[in-house]
């Protein structure tokens, strides 16, 4: 098995960006495992910027000053290139935004937290504030995490999500033996679509990191592992 996958889909319609996912065979939480990754995927690893991840809806603008710092926040902006973003999960959903006409790109750590508190939009948002983003445009990518196959989570919790999906006919999670299981990747999903990105624009991979334990860290599956998977992107 590679240490890596590719996201040939997205980049095809985002040529200018460079976008990774890591498998099982490497823990992105290793500096010296970081610095083996970007090797092999040519990135600039002088560069590599990610921030301390808290669960949050803060996200991070990646400006010159700001390469290699690492602040507190889940999300992750910049247009530098040569300047790869990473974040790291292990069951939560890593999310790449693209827009190629402006050539920006974001990455977005979102748990049960972060995707509640929207931090897809609030990318977005920035994006469109500071780049003169159209999300019409924007390419989005979900990655390897935990599906609603497996996220079993209280029907509290189901409740708290229905204060911020409404008016839609979708479900958002599936109830199997009178058991909650949350669909953390049909949220995310909507919450791209009411922000403007088009349904084809958004591939999601469909791969849950609790199934397929045996390629990807699973924070579940493997008793609350420390070791990380990473979305990496680089602007070329």
């Amino acid at each position: 098995m590679n240490n890596y996958i590719r996201f040939e889909d997205a980049t095809k319609k985002s040529d200018f960006v460079n976008l990774a996912f890591t498998t099982i065979n490497v823990d992105m939480a290793s500096k010296e495992d970081r610095k083996n990754i970007c090797k092999e995927l040519n990135m600039n690893y002088v560069n590599l910027t990610n921030n301390k991840q808290t669960h949050s809806d803060i996200v991070n603008i990646i400006k010159k000053e700001d390469i290699g710092k690492v602040k507190e926040g889940d999300a992750l902006i910049t247009n530098l290139k040569h300047t790869p973003l990473l974040i790291f999960v292990a069951d939560c959903v890593p999310i790449a935004i693209m827009d190629p006409t402006n050539k920006v790109a974001a990455l977005c750590h979102a748990g049960w937290r972060g995707t509640y508190s929207k931090i897809t939009e609030n990318a977005i948002k920035k994006m469109k504030n500071l780049y003169n983003t159209n999300p019409k445009e924007l390419v989005c990518v979900l990655g390897p995490s935990i599906g609603p196959c497996c996220y079993e989570v209280s029907k509290d919790l189901i409740e708290k999500f229905n204060t911020i999906i409404t008016n839609n006919d979708e479900k958002f999670y599936i109830i199997k033996e009178d058991k909650y299981y949350l669909d953390l990747w049909k949220v995310n999903e909507l919450i791209l679509k009411n922000c403007g990105v088009k349904e084809e624009n958004i591939i999601n991979l469909n791969i849950c990191t609790s199934c397929n334990s045996d390629k990807f860290h699973s924070y579940r599956k493997h008793n609350q592992t420390t070791k990380r998977l990473g979305m990496i992107l680089e602007i070329n």
